[in-house]
């Protein structure tokens, strides 16, 4: 594949010809998948702007994994962290898309954090005054066909908050707004086979007072409960995110944005009781 991602690259030739032929990604595997799920609610702020935070996501962050797990994924499958800093982030990332994927059916990642369109801003380091910005493709580069080669038939699914709410909480002293001077790099996400990535930026957070999930998150639980866990209707994961636009909107809520680049259908397929997440 080229160096700039650009989608011209094809993917690696690891299917039989029963499979390359399917209209759907095999389910002829041993386990669900692997799940990476990261919660940043701490920041460092930008210079002299107060830092903000996103207290009360906890009840995201718990949601989800509990929602991975009524989905089939193992415990010992499903890594969870919570206020990386961009190389901390980009490191678990790096060693994610090192373990061993023949067995798994898919990788899922969640990340929730502050974001701007293309973007996951994540906590400055240690003594730092300023937070970084990680580029959606810098978190999908390593998963490539040609860097991660057990992945490159399958899909890698992103599910990314990144509220656009840092940007209100960040004006230069109370004048008119601006981001943060922080030195921004190329916002093109790879465009590779087998990616799908929902981004919801404008999404708020005002419910966890209230002990609610957020209008992305309460979503994104419910499309999978009705459709996948309860069986209601048996829709594949880019239907399913169409589901989960309009039940955000519904919320109102901004829409998330839908990136797709998957070849095949995929169907979530639970494997155990469910403990669903009452909301």
């Amino acid at each position: 594949m080229s160096e700039n991602m650009d989608g011209r690259g094809d993917c690696p030739p690891q299917q039989t010809r029963e499979e390359f032929d399917s209209k759907t990604y095999s389910e002829n595997v041993k386990f669900v998948g692997r799940a990476l799920v990261v919660n940043n609610d701490q920041f460092r702020g930008s210079g002299n702007n107060p830092s903000p935070e996103r207290k009360g996501s906890m009840i995201d962050f718990r949601a989800v994994k509990a929602l991975l797990k009524d989905l089939g994924f193992a415990e010992s499958h499903i890594e969870s962290h919570q206020n990386l800093t961009k190389g901390q982030l980009k490191e678990i990332i790096e060693e994610a898309a090192g373990y061993e994927y023949r067995d798994f059916g898919c990788f899922v990642c969640v990340i929730m954090s502050f974001g701007e369109p293309g973007i996951i801003i994540c906590p400055g380091e240690e003594g730092s005054k300023m937070d970084e910005r990680c580029e959606i493709k810098d978190i999908q580069a390593p998963f490539t066909g040609d860097k991660c080669p057990d992945l490159a038939t399958k899909p890698k699914i992103y599910f990314i908050m990144g509220n656009s709410n840092y940007l209100e909480k960040h004006g230069k002293d109370g004048r008119d707004e601006e981001k943060p001077s922080i030195k921004l790099e190329t916002r093109k996400i790879p465009r590779e086979c087998n990616f799908i990535t929902q981004f919801s930026e404008g999404t708020d957070q005002g419910n966890w007072a209230s002990g609610n999930f957020s209008p992305y998150i309460w979503s994104v639980i419910e499309a999978f409960q009705t459709h996948v866990i309860q069986q209601k209707e048996d829709i594949d994961v880019l239907k399913l995110m169409t589901r989960i636009n309009e039940l955000t909107v519904k919320r109102d809520a901004g829409i998330p944005l839908v990136t797709s680049l998957l070849t095949k259908r995929y169907h979530f397929r639970p494997k155990k009781t469910p403990s669903v997440v009452q909301q």
